[in-house]
């Protein structure tokens, strides 16, 4: 039973979907979301139009830190891997009240690392990837190495992420520790990135290298929830269409470059093709077979 008033509610105000408590371990610090708080409380809703709210509430002698969201914000932090401690601490909260069971039901998705959830997080693992490797590309051409340096252990971070995702392995904060006993390949590229003797520019290059011969040979398998939207009807799609596509709303930044590439890798298909002449503006679209 929740023992917590949450300051009082108006009749008139939606009821939660649910509510997560995460007590503090043996009365002592436990991070900064917690910090000297006896609990940190979930109160989630299916729709809120105030978006995250945060409060320090005291009641009974207990401090506590409530966080109001929506149960469609927690799915995205989930998918993109946004504010890991937050849903660290979801996962390993009590679930205090769950009115229709979809709380249980998307953390058993989390443990289980199930579908739909995997082939998002594959594909916005992906994106990530590629949009910081071209990145890193474009930073060593103009010569800003340290840039570089930067945009490639992003990259990297977001390739250990997709090995994990593709051993049905949820990423949580600790991504080094999870991926050292899961491929070694991609620690030791970490490793040599971090601490090689090497110059700088020679560890970046090495790195560069390894992406675009390991990762870019999985395109087709990382890619695998775009190709099933373009294949989901048989007109081409705009652009447009697919970035405003519910499938991939967590990509739309980068969709555009996604699509070209796989456009370049010949992945997927453009109308009209580029060896027709149009003297007319024409909106280019997308196809899979």
């Amino acid at each position: 039973m929740n023992p917590f008033t949450f300051g009082g509610r108006n009749a008139d105000e939606p009821v939660p979907l649910g509510i997560v408590a995460c007590h503090r371990p043996g009365g002592t610090f436990h991070g900064a979301l917690l910090q000297d708080f006896d609990i940190l409380i979930f109160l989630i809703y299916e729709k809120s139009e105030t978006g995250m709210q945060t409060h320090h509430r005291v009641e009974n002698g207990v401090h506590y830190q409530l966080l109001s969201l929506q149960a469609g914000e927690l799915r995205r932090w989930i998918v993109t891997g946004e504010n890991r401690s937050l849903v660290h601490y979801f996962l390993q909260g009590e679930v205090v009240d769950d009115m229709n069971g979809q709380i249980l039901h998307l953390r058993k998705q989390v443990e289980r690392f199930e579908q739909p959830l995997r082939e998002q997080r594959l594909f916005f693992e992906f994106a990530r990837f590629l949009h910081h490797y071209v990145e890193a590309k474009r930073h060593m051409t103009e010569g800003h190495e340290m840039d570089a340096y930067y945009s490639t252990l992003k990259s990297l971070h977001h390739w250990a992420c997709i090995e994990l995702v593709q051993q049905s392995v949820y990423p949580d904060k600790t991504i080094w520790n999870q991926i050292r006993a899961r491929s070694a390949q991609v620690y030791k590229l970490y490793e040599q990135l971090a601490f090689s003797q090497e110059t700088l520019r020679e560890r970046v290059e090495l790195v560069l290298l390894a992406c675009e011969f390991s990762v870019m040979s999985k395109m087709a398998d990382c890619t695998g929830l775009l190709i099933r939207v373009l294949r989901s009807r048989r007109v081409p799609w705009t652009i447009e269409e697919l970035i405003r596509h519910p499938d991939l709303r967590y990509v739309q930044r980068e969709l555009p470059m996604v699509v070209r590439k796989l456009v370049y890798r010949s992945l997927i298909k453009q109308w009209p093709r580029e060896n027709k002449r149009n003297f007319q503006s024409e909106e280019i679209r997308y196809s899979a077979d």
